[in-house]
């Protein structure tokens, strides 16, 4: 005989007898199946044995990661337009509840964490972390409106924040933070993880940011006319090594400290000098925290391997151009 079994977490112990009850008898077979949106570990079938336990290993269900439907070729803020709604369904909404407005990115990392740039969450000036309660996540969102879309938005409270150790307000050398929910998130097509990049493989993330490999971010930021979005916006733009990044922002400025922010933890993104006016994008103010995704063919997974931190130039995405760059904290290290 066999029975299915659905499971949305952790089950029973290999030790554990299987005859309970009368439930189940010696040679019943249970196939194990995990809910929309879970990854099956362990064996997804088992036996009831003669010696009244069940074979092989225990199974469990963990939450997918870095998989979503299929790429929308719309283009962020400066020389964006609107994503797809759900195209990138570990976007966060970080809203300032004394702001009354959304004031960073994120992104779903676990079913009760989002990542973020450390400077969205300190007192403004300060490397002092503020109070929890002064910020709520909105995850399945797409409009800055909180009036629209309600019935697929997930607004949920913080209760922790975790700054990075080392991270400073001088340079925002790791910029990078971690939110806890103060519960979990229903995982649906509008809300699913990104993968973090992998420990066990981490060539795949240097592959990821070679010079001129091409990542994406989506956020609520500022546009060309400086103008925050009414809707989620994304770019895809080239990662630029850190030496060109470096050789460039010290000749736009003429000033050999203009990059003194960029350290081994951060990378640049963005368009060169050679590149027209018309088809510069960039990230811009109100971006911080978002996410540089990019396809991991290896694994066929969307990963994390960026957070927008900050950029050089101007101040006024209206006023940036071609050769200013933006500045994202790695994430794997």
């Amino acid at each position: 005989m066999i029975y299915d079994s659905n499971l949305p977490e952790a089950t029973e112990n290999n030790n554990m007898e299987c005859i309970q009850d009368g439930k189940y008898v010696t040679g019943s077979v249970v196939k194990y199946n995990c809910n929309q949106y879970y990854i099956l570990s362990g064996s997804r079938l088992r036996k009831c044995t003669e010696n009244g336990e069940w074979s092989g290993t225990p199974p469990f269900c963990t939450a997918e990661c870095g998989s979503r439907g299929k790429l929308q070729r719309t283009y962020l803020s400066r020389g964006g337009r609107p994503s797809g709604i759900g195209t990138w369904p570990w976007q966060a909404a970080i809203y300032g509840v004394q702001e009354k407005d959304v004031i960073c990115g994120g992104a779903l990392i676990g079913e009760q964490w989002v990542l973020t740039a450390a400077h969205c969450v300190v007192v403004r000036g300060s490397s002092r972390v503020r109070a929890p309660e002064h910020f709520r996540v909105h995850l399945g969102t797409h409009y800055r409106n909180e009036s629209l879309g309600n019935e697929y938005v997930q607004i949920i409270e913080v209760s922790r924040i975790i700054q990075y150790e080392t991270y400073t307000h001088l340079n925002y050398d790791s910029d990078i933070a971690l939110l806890k929910l103060s519960k979990p998130v229903k995982l649906t097509s509008r809300v699913q993880l990104i993968c973090l990049p992998s420990p066990e493989f981490p060539i795949l993330s240097e592959e990821n940011l070679k010079n001129g490999n091409l990542g994406w971010v989506a956020a609520w930021g500022h546009d060309s006319s400086n103008n925050l979005s009414d809707e989620l916006m994304e770019i895809e733009i080239p990662v630029v090594s850190n030496d060109i990044c470096h050789l460039e922002t010290t000749h736009f400025a003429d000033d050999p400290n203009a990059s003194k922010s960029l350290t081994g933890n951060t990378f640049c993104a963005g368009h060169d000098r050679n590149t027209s006016p018309r088809d510069y994008k960039t990230v811009c103010r109100g971006d911080s925290g978002s996410p540089m995704a990019f396809y991991t063919r290896a694994l066929k997974r969307w990963q994390v391997e960026g957070i927008v931190s900050h950029y050089f130039g101007s101040d006024e995405c209206s006023e940036r151009g071609p050769g200013q760059y933006g500045v994202f904290t790695r994430v794997s290290r």
